[in-house]
């Protein structure tokens, strides 16, 4: 990957954070935040012991949960 290359990809992403800060971010604990991070469900990478995400990738996920509910909500029918 040439330096360019690697220099775009940081700015589509935004500022690289830990999970800790992730967790923070998405309104949960550092374990669940680790636990979306090991399904993929939250975009993340390891460099040795320690897992990073990107801003960038909260948003996403928390656009994909909204998603998600919103066809949810759409497929219950409200008797009243």
């Amino acid at each position: 990957m040439s330096e360019e290359t690697a220099r775009k990809a940081l700015d589509e992403e935004g500022r690289i954070i830990s999970l800790y800060e992730a967790a923070d971010i998405l309104g949960t604990s550092y374990p669940t935040a680790m636990r979306l991070a090991k399904s993929g469900e939250l975009k993340a990478f390891r460099i040795r012991k320690t897992w990073r995400t990107s801003e960038a990738a909260c948003r996403e996920f928390v656009r994909s949960q909204f998603e998600i509910q919103a066809l949810a909500c759409q497929s219950v029918e409200v008797e009243g």
